[in-house]
C-alpha cells in the first residue's frame, strides 16, 4: 500500500504591503486536502478578521505609486514574474493535482500557460495602452487604471484564470486585492511566492485566503474600485445586487452556462462524438465551458449515440495519472449536489444510456450520458448548469429546432457546431446568440489569444485590458459659445459639438 503523504505546508497567511501575515485574529482555516485520496492532506491555510481591511489598505496606500510608475517599467516588473513561475512549475503542478484530483498532464497545461498568457499581455501592453491623440480635434484619449481591483477566483483552473485578470490589472496600473478559490490554498500561496519574489512595489499584488463570505467582504469593501468575478451565475447575480447601489464601481462577471453542442445531418460524426465527449467530461465536467447538452439531427441520431457511447467508455477514470482522463469531483459538497441533481433526471424528461464506473473511494462521480425524451425548459435538470460529468442528448428535427433548445436556458457561454459545410456553417454562426462559438472541435480549449466570457463587462483573455483601464477623454481649447451668455460666437473647431449633453437625454 502506498504510503500517505504528511503534512507539509504550512499557510503563511494573508500578503499584503509585500510580506506574508499571519492571523492576528483568526477567523478560519482551509484545509487542504486531495479529493482523489481524502487522507492525503496538503496542510492548513488560517485567514484572519483582518484580511480584507488590511489587505485592501495596502493596495489603496500603494496605489499611488505604482499608478504614476511609466508603462515601460510596470511591464519591466511583471518581465521578473516570468523567471518566477517558470523557476515553480513542476511545484504548481504537483499542488494542483493534489488539491484538485486533476491528472499532472492537465495540470502541467495550465502551469505552461501561465507564462505564455503573461508573456503575450505584456508584448501588448503598450499598443493596447496607449493614448490616442485626432487630427482634426483637441483632445485625446487618455488610458487610466481604476485603482484598487478585486479579483475573486473560480474553483476549476483557479490560478491561470485569475491570472490572466491580475497580470491585465497590474500592467494597466491597478493594485490588486487576489482572493483566490477556497479549493486551491496550497496552489494559491506558490502563485504568491512567485509574485514576492518578482518584487513589485508594495501594495500593487495582495492576496487573502478565505471562503466565499470573504469575498463577498472583499467585493463590496468601499475601497475596492472594481471588481472581477469568475464563478457561477448564482453567485454572480449575489455580486450585482449587493453592488447595485454602487454603480460607479465596475462589475466584471465571468459566469458559466448550460453550453450546447449541434451535430448536424452532414457532420464527421466520429470526430464530433470525439470532441463533445472530451469537452463534456474534462476536468469531471467541472469548467465554466463543458459542454452539457448536444442537440443531435434526428436523421444520425443512432449513429451519433453508437460513436459518443463508445467514447465515453474508453475513458479512463481514477486516481490522477499521466495516463488518467477524468478524476474526482472538487469536494464532497459539490459532488452530492451533483448527484442530486442527477437523480432527478428520469423525473424530468431524462432517460438513462450510459453509466459508468468510478472507484469507491474519494469524490468521485461516474460519467452519465442521458437521451431527452421530454423536452421540460423549466426542469432543474434541464435548465441549471450542472458542473458535473453528465451529458444529455436532445433529438432535433432541424438547425430551427437545435437554436430553440440551445437557446431555451438563456446566456449561452459556450457552444459547438459540427457540420461539414463551410457555407452552412457560416450562416449558422450567425444565428445562434453565443458568446464563444467553435466550428467541428469542442469548447474547452479556447485560445489565449483571443477574447473570452460571458456575463458582463468587457470579455477577459486577449483583452483583458480593456475591462481593467478606462478611457478618459482629455480636451482642450475653447468650447463653443451659447446664446445669452455675453460671450463672442466663436468656432471651437470641434465640428461633433452641438452643446452640453442633456442629463435627461
Amino acid at each position: 500500500m502506498k504510503p500517505l503523504r504528511k503534512i507539509v505546508l504550512a499557510g503563511l497567511g494573508r500578503f499584503s504591503a509585500g510580506a506574508f501575515h499571519a492571523p492576528a485574529a483568526a477567523l478560519g482555516q482551509l484545509e487542504s486536502r486531495s479529493p482523489s485520496e481524502p487522507a492525503d492532506v496538503l496542510g492548513s491555510f488560517p485567514y484572519g478578521e483582518e484580511d480584507v481591511d488590511e489587505a485592501v489598505l495596502a493596495a489603496m496606500q500603494g496605489s499611488t505609486r505604482w499608478r504614476q510608475t511609466s508603462l515601460t517599467m510596470r511591464i519591466n516588473a511583471l518581465r521578473r514574474l516570468e523567471k518566477e513561475l517558470a523557476t515553480r512549475l513542476p511545484e504548481l503542478t504537483l499542488r494542483l493535482g493534489r488539491e484538485q484530483g486533476r491528472p499532472p498532464w492537465e495540470c502541467g497545461r495550465e502551469g505552461q500557460g501561465l507564462v505564455a498568457r503573461l508573456s503575450h499581455t505584456l508584448n501588448g501592453a503598450k499598443s493596447a495602452l496607449e493614448d490616442r491623440g485626432f487630427d482634426d480635434l483637441d483632445a485625446r484619449l487618455a488610458h487610466r487604471p481604476h485603482g484598487v481591483v478585486a479579483v475573486l477566483g473560480p474553483a476549476m483552473l483557479p490560478i491561470s484564470t485569475s491570472h490572466t485578470h491580475i497580470v491585465a490589472a497590474l500592467v494597466a496600473g491597478n493594485c490588486v486585492v487576489w482572493k483566490p478559490s477556497p479549493h486551491a490554498p496550497a496552489a494559491a500561496q506558490l502563485y504568491t511566492e512567485a509574485l514576492h519574489a518578482a518584487t513589485l512595489p508594495p501594495g500593487a499584488f495582495n492576496m487573502i485566503q478565505g471562503d466565499d463570505d470573504v469575498g463577498r467582504r472583499l467585493a463590496s469593501h468601499p475601497g475596492v474600485d472594481a471588481v472581477v468575478f469568475t464563478g457561477s451565475r448564482k453567485h454572480g447575480l449575489e455580486l450585482r445586487q449587493a453592488l447595485a447601489l454602487r454603480p460607479e464601481t465596475p462589475l466584471i462577471l465571468h459566469l458559466g452556462s448550460k453550453n450546447p453542442a449541434v451535430v448536424m445531418e452532414n457532420a464527421d460524426l466520429e470526430r464530433a462524438a470525439r470532441e463533445i465527449t472530451t469537452s463534456a467530461f474534462l476536468t469531471a465536467g467541472q469548467r465554466c465551458t463543458a459542454l452539457s447538452r448536444v442537440m443531435v439531427h434526428d436523421a444520425v441520431l443512432g449513429g451519433f449515440l453508437e460513436h459518443l457511447l463508445r467514447a465515453v467508455k474508453r475513458l479512463r477514470i481514477g486516481a490522477p495519472t499521466q495516463h488518467t482522463f477524468m478524476g474526482p469531483m472538487l469536494s464532497p459538497g459539490r459532488r452530492d449536489a451533483f448527484l442530486a441533481m442527477r437523480e432527478r433526471a428520469p423525473a424530468e424528461g431524462a432517460s438513462l444510456l450510459h453509466l459508468g464506473e468510478v472507484p469507491a473511494t474519494g469524490c468521485f462521480a461516474a460519467p452519465s450520458v442521458h437521451l431527452i425524451a421530454s423536452r421540460l425548459p423549466d426542469a432543474a435538470y434541464q435548465r441549471d448548469e450542472h458542473f458535473g460529468p453528465d451529458l444529455a442528448v436532445y433529438p432535433v428535427k432541424d438547425f430551427e429546432d437545435a437554436l430553440e433548445v440551445a437557446e431555451s436556458t438563456g446566456h449561452v457561454l459556450c457552444a459547438s457546431i459540427f457540420c461539414n459545410d463551410r457555407k452552412r456553417w457560416d450562416a449558422l454562426s450567425a444565428e445562434l446568440r453565443v458568446s464563444n462559438l467553435f466550428w467541428n472541435r469542442g469548447s474547452t480549449a479556447p485560445s489565449g489569444r483571443l477574447p473570452f466570457g460571458g456575463g458582463q463587462g468587457v470579455p477577459g483573455g486577449a483583452v483583458a485590458l480593456e475591462a481593467l483601464r478606462r478611457q478618459v477623454p482629455l480636451q482642450w481649447g475653447t468650447g463653443p459659445s451659447f446664446p445669452g451668455t455675453g460671450a463672442r460666437d466663436t468656432d471651437s473647431g470641434d465640428s461633433d459639438s452641438d452643446g452640453p449633453e442633456d442629463d435627461d437625454a
